[in-house]
Protein backbone atom coordinates (compact mmCIF):
# COMPACT_ATOMS: atom_id res chain seq x y z
CA UNK A 1 0.00 0.00 0.00
CA UNK A 2 1.73 3.57 -0.98
CA UNK A 3 0.88 6.53 1.05
CA UNK A 4 1.86 9.09 -1.46
CA UNK A 5 -1.83 9.85 -1.39
CA UNK A 6 -1.75 11.11 2.04
CA UNK A 7 -2.25 14.58 2.67
CA UNK A 8 -0.56 15.98 5.52
CA UNK A 9 -3.24 18.31 7.60
CA UNK A 10 -2.68 20.54 10.57
CA UNK A 11 -5.38 20.01 13.33
CA UNK A 12 -6.49 23.45 13.72
CA UNK A 13 -8.02 23.80 9.66
CA UNK A 14 -10.07 20.47 11.47
CA UNK A 15 -10.94 22.50 14.39
CA UNK A 16 -11.98 25.41 12.31
CA UNK A 17 -13.53 23.91 9.70
CA UNK A 18 -16.01 21.72 12.16
CA UNK A 19 -16.81 24.95 14.08
CA UNK A 20 -17.66 27.20 10.98
CA UNK A 21 -20.14 24.07 9.12
CA UNK A 22 -22.67 25.65 7.12
CA UNK A 23 -25.88 26.39 8.89
CA UNK A 24 -28.92 26.68 7.65
CA UNK A 25 -29.37 30.70 6.92
CA UNK A 26 -31.78 33.09 9.15
CA UNK A 27 -34.16 34.10 6.90
CA UNK A 28 -36.38 37.47 8.62
CA UNK A 29 -39.94 37.10 9.07
CA UNK A 30 -41.49 39.01 5.45
CA UNK A 31 -43.53 41.68 6.81
CA UNK A 32 -45.98 43.47 4.44
CA UNK A 33 -45.77 46.45 6.48
CA UNK A 34 -43.48 49.15 7.27
CA UNK A 35 -41.91 47.99 10.75
CA UNK A 36 -42.84 51.05 13.53
CA UNK A 37 -39.77 51.97 15.90
CA UNK A 38 -42.13 50.70 18.63
CA UNK A 39 -41.83 47.08 19.64
CA UNK A 40 -45.39 46.66 20.62
CA UNK A 41 -46.74 47.89 17.44
CA UNK A 42 -44.12 45.98 15.29
CA UNK A 43 -45.79 42.70 16.94
CA UNK A 44 -49.48 43.76 16.44
CA UNK A 45 -49.04 44.37 13.26
CA UNK A 46 -46.80 40.23 12.87
CA UNK A 47 -50.41 39.43 14.32
CA UNK A 48 -52.47 41.36 11.94
CA UNK A 49 -50.12 39.92 9.23
CA UNK A 50 -50.38 36.19 10.05
CA UNK A 51 -54.06 36.59 10.94
CA UNK A 52 -54.81 38.23 7.48
CA UNK A 53 -52.79 36.57 5.54
CA UNK A 54 -50.12 39.17 4.94
CA UNK A 55 -52.53 42.27 4.74
CA UNK A 56 -51.26 44.22 7.78
CA UNK A 57 -49.54 46.62 5.48
CA UNK A 58 -52.55 47.87 3.82
CA UNK A 59 -54.21 47.79 6.98
CA UNK A 60 -51.25 50.42 8.49
CA UNK A 61 -51.72 52.56 5.27
CA UNK A 62 -55.32 52.18 6.01
CA UNK A 63 -54.84 53.67 9.94
CA UNK A 64 -52.58 56.09 8.53
CA UNK A 65 -54.83 57.23 6.00
CA UNK A 66 -57.86 57.50 8.95
CA UNK A 67 -55.50 59.65 11.16
CA UNK A 68 -54.39 62.01 8.41
CA UNK A 69 -58.03 61.94 6.72
CA UNK A 70 -59.35 63.33 10.38
CA UNK A 71 -56.69 65.99 10.13
CA UNK A 72 -57.89 66.89 6.86
CA UNK A 73 -61.81 66.45 8.12
CA UNK A 74 -60.73 68.66 10.98
CA UNK A 75 -59.10 71.36 8.45
CA UNK A 76 -62.37 71.07 6.27
CA UNK A 77 -64.66 71.51 8.83
CA UNK A 78 -62.75 74.79 10.43
CA UNK A 79 -62.36 76.51 6.65
CA UNK A 80 -66.03 75.26 6.15
CA UNK A 81 -67.57 76.41 9.24
CA UNK A 82 -65.60 80.36 8.58
CA UNK A 83 -66.37 80.68 5.19
CA UNK A 84 -70.17 79.56 6.11
CA UNK A 85 -70.04 81.96 9.00
CA UNK A 86 -67.61 85.13 7.95
CA UNK A 87 -67.90 85.30 3.98
CA UNK A 88 -70.67 87.89 3.48
CA UNK A 89 -72.99 86.09 0.68
CA UNK A 90 -76.75 86.90 1.52
CA UNK A 91 -77.94 83.71 -0.02
CA UNK A 92 -77.64 80.58 2.60
CA UNK A 93 -77.28 77.86 -0.28
CA UNK A 94 -74.73 80.00 -2.55
CA UNK A 95 -72.94 80.36 0.65
CA UNK A 96 -73.05 76.63 1.99
CA UNK A 97 -71.53 75.68 -2.15
CA UNK A 98 -69.23 78.92 -1.46
CA UNK A 99 -68.11 77.42 1.89
CA UNK A 100 -67.84 73.79 0.83
CA UNK A 101 -66.21 74.07 -2.44
CA UNK A 102 -63.40 76.24 -0.39
CA UNK A 103 -63.15 73.68 2.42
CA UNK A 104 -63.24 70.87 -0.13
CA UNK A 105 -60.06 72.12 -1.92
CA UNK A 106 -57.93 73.08 0.87
CA UNK A 107 -58.71 69.94 2.88
CA UNK A 108 -57.41 68.03 -0.38
CA UNK A 109 -54.47 69.86 -0.27
CA UNK A 110 -53.76 69.05 3.18
CA UNK A 111 -54.68 65.61 2.13
CA UNK A 112 -52.51 65.14 -0.24
CA UNK A 113 -49.52 66.92 1.27
CA UNK A 114 -49.39 64.32 4.44
CA UNK A 115 -50.73 61.29 2.51
CA UNK A 116 -48.24 61.72 -0.08
CA UNK A 117 -45.49 61.46 1.78
CA UNK A 118 -46.74 59.07 5.50
CA UNK A 119 -49.08 57.01 3.96
CA UNK A 120 -48.35 56.06 0.01
CA UNK A 121 -44.59 56.77 -0.19
CA UNK A 122 -43.53 52.87 0.86
CA UNK A 123 -46.24 51.28 -1.49
CA UNK A 124 -45.10 49.70 -5.10
CA UNK A 125 -44.98 52.09 -7.33
CA UNK A 126 -46.02 55.03 -4.94
CA UNK A 127 -42.95 57.38 -6.23
CA UNK A 128 -43.57 56.31 -10.41
CA UNK A 129 -45.12 59.25 -10.97
CA UNK A 130 -44.05 62.99 -11.01
CA UNK A 131 -45.52 64.74 -7.42
CA UNK A 132 -47.70 66.97 -9.90
CA UNK A 133 -48.91 63.96 -11.53
CA UNK A 134 -49.50 62.33 -8.07
CA UNK A 135 -51.67 65.60 -7.09
CA UNK A 136 -53.14 66.05 -10.49
CA UNK A 137 -54.52 62.08 -10.16
CA UNK A 138 -55.10 62.43 -6.01
CA UNK A 139 -57.55 65.51 -6.84
CA UNK A 140 -59.30 63.81 -10.08
CA UNK A 141 -59.83 61.05 -7.28
CA UNK A 142 -61.11 63.09 -4.82
CA UNK A 143 -63.75 65.01 -6.90
CA UNK A 144 -65.85 62.32 -7.04
CA UNK A 145 -65.42 61.75 -3.25
CA UNK A 146 -66.44 65.81 -3.41
CA UNK A 147 -69.49 65.10 -5.64
CA UNK A 148 -70.78 62.36 -2.70
CA UNK A 149 -69.65 64.30 0.30
CA UNK A 150 -71.44 67.11 -1.47
CA UNK A 151 -74.58 65.59 -2.61
CA UNK A 152 -74.30 63.74 1.22
CA UNK A 153 -74.53 66.79 2.84
CA UNK A 154 -76.09 69.18 0.93
CA UNK A 155 -78.97 66.60 1.12
CA UNK A 156 -78.64 66.15 4.72
CA UNK A 157 -79.03 69.90 5.09
CA UNK A 158 -81.61 70.88 2.93
CA UNK A 159 -83.98 67.82 3.15
CA UNK A 160 -83.45 66.53 6.71
CA UNK A 161 -82.65 70.01 8.21
CA UNK A 162 -79.42 68.96 9.69
CA UNK A 163 -77.19 72.19 10.90
CA UNK A 164 -75.13 72.35 8.05
CA UNK A 165 -71.81 71.54 10.01
CA UNK A 166 -73.07 67.86 11.20
CA UNK A 167 -74.24 67.13 7.97
CA UNK A 168 -70.39 68.00 6.27
CA UNK A 169 -69.11 65.93 9.18
CA UNK A 170 -71.37 62.97 8.88
CA UNK A 171 -70.61 63.03 4.66
CA UNK A 172 -66.92 63.17 5.45
CA UNK A 173 -67.07 59.81 7.87
CA UNK A 174 -69.54 58.10 4.87
CA UNK A 175 -67.10 59.11 1.91
CA UNK A 176 -63.86 58.14 3.99
CA UNK A 177 -63.07 54.34 2.91
CA UNK A 178 -64.49 55.04 -0.62
CA UNK A 179 -61.59 57.84 -0.77
CA UNK A 180 -59.02 55.10 0.46
CA UNK A 181 -59.45 52.59 -2.27
CA UNK A 182 -59.58 55.05 -4.95
CA UNK A 183 -56.48 57.13 -3.89
CA UNK A 184 -55.00 53.04 -3.27
CA UNK A 185 -56.12 51.64 -6.55
CA UNK A 186 -55.80 54.92 -8.49
CA UNK A 187 -53.53 57.25 -7.66
CA UNK A 188 -50.87 55.27 -6.10
CA UNK A 189 -50.90 51.85 -8.40
CA UNK A 190 -47.76 50.92 -10.23
CA UNK A 191 -47.34 52.43 -13.84
CA UNK A 192 -47.64 49.88 -16.31
CA UNK A 193 -44.20 49.16 -18.00
CA UNK A 194 -44.90 49.19 -21.67
CA UNK A 195 -42.47 46.33 -23.33
CA UNK A 196 -40.94 48.00 -26.08
CA UNK A 197 -40.92 46.04 -29.87
CA UNK A 198 -37.88 44.87 -30.84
Amino acid sequence: MSLSNLEEVSVASVLTEEQTAPTTPVIAPTRSYRPYPWKVANQLLDLVDDLTGGRAGMIQRLGTYVFIGGLAALANLFFFFVFNHYVPIANDQARNVFAFICATEISILVNFGLNDYFTFRHMDGGRDRSRLQRCWRFHLTSVSGSVLTFLIQFGLSQFAHVWPFFAQAIALILVLFYNFSAHHFFTYRRVKKVASAE
